[in-house]
């Protein structure tokens, strides 16, 4: 991005004489015209920039995705931040500990579906990329916080099957940012819905759903069959809670064109088998294990996973997730 250059007014050397006296003064400048001013309604990039920086920045954390140590860290940190660069990093650490690898499209080729509106920062691109080899569209979001700020990804959330993201503006209107606590137009604000969507994946579910929130998306449905399947497996010996943590200070949100939002945030995930008082331990998993530190626990183990969100929160209905993932990436026990 470059700054709005200062046009300056040219006077004719009769109107305006710059000269000097005897004295040494000068004589001072004499308005001619009203001072020029710019206009703050046009998207702060075309189409063919937004596509240039979304590329680079995708290009770049893809070769980074995998790098080991304080290399790694820098090269993601140099087209990342927030959210994304939290689950990046995490990523990394857990594929050279033999983990799951970056959540990323293998082959990045970007399309520009919308950025912020007007001249003012932050300024913002959401972009959309599809892995041919699993054929997962992939929504990245990249942020420009001031004018010498560079574009980072702060966002990169693999699309839910069947998931649809309605419409946003167009590229001469943009699509503005929208606050998380703001729900101006909402059925609720962006914060709540986090709130309201991370409650109703609770397990055990809670007595009484949170209003307004569905969680019959297909990354829900997921979580909630595989609680049923650890709970089962653990029968009297233990017990199974699940409880997701929404941590949404770098979220944003963006005006669709149906006066909707769609946020990006992020959630933490705290899975815990705490053993009964009938059962002397529980022996871990390899997997686990690793986490946690220990073959075996006697009283209780929590997993940490990561997990990025994106909900659509409409004018009137319920809330929805059209993007979501995870990553395992600690654990503790005793």
């Amino acid at each position: 991005m470059t700054r709005p250059t200062r046009r300056v007014l040219a006077a004719t050397a009769a109107a305006l004489a710059l000269t000097t006296s005897a004295c040494g003064t000068t004589d001072a400048l004499v308005g001619l015209h009203p001072a020029p001013s710019e206009k703050a309604v046009a998207a702060p990039l075309d189409a063919e920039g937004a596509t240039a920086i979304a590329s680079r920045l995708l290009a770049g954390a893809q070769a980074a995705a995998t790098t080991k140590g304080e290399k790694g860290k820098a090269a993601r940190a140099a087209v990342m931040s927030g959210d994304a660069l939290t689950f990046a990093d995490a990523a990394a650490a857990r594929s050279a500990a033999g983990g799951t690898e970056s959540a990323l499209a293998k082959e990045p080729r970007p399309t520009v579906l919308a950025q912020s509106r007007g001249r003012e920062w932050p300024r913002a691109i959401l972009a959309t990329t599809l892995d041919e080899a699993t054929s997962t569209q992939y929504l990245h979001v990249m942020v420009s916080g001031s004018p010498d700020a560079p574009f980072r990804i702060t966002s990169s959330v693999p699309m839910l099957a069947g998931a649809e993201l309605p419409g946003l503006g167009s590229q001469e209107t943009g699509a503005p940012f929208v606050k998380v606590a703001d729900g101006e137009g909402l059925a609720m604000t962006p914060e709540k819905a986090f709130g309201a969507y991370a409650a109703g994946l609770a397990r055990p579910a809670p007595k009484k759903a949170p209003a307004g929130v569905s969680v019959d998306d297909p990354f829900g449905t997921a979580l909630g069959q595989s609680a049923a399947v650890q709970t089962k497996a653990l029968g009297k010996l233990a017990t199974f809670t699940q409880k997701h943590t929404p941590t949404l200070k770098s979220a944003v949100a963006f005006r669709l064109a149906d006066g909707g939002v769609v946020a990006f945030g992020m959630m933490s995930r705290a899975d815990t088998i705490a053993v009964r008082a009938g059962a002397k331990e529980l022996v871990l998993p390899k997997r686990y294990a690793s986490l946690v530190g220990e073959s075996k626990v006697q009283k209780s183990m929590t997993l940490t996973s990561l997990e990025p969100v994106a909900l659509v929160v409409p004018a009137d209905g319920d809330v929805s997730a059209i993007a979501a993932t995870e990553l395992l990436v600690g654990g503790k026990g005793s």
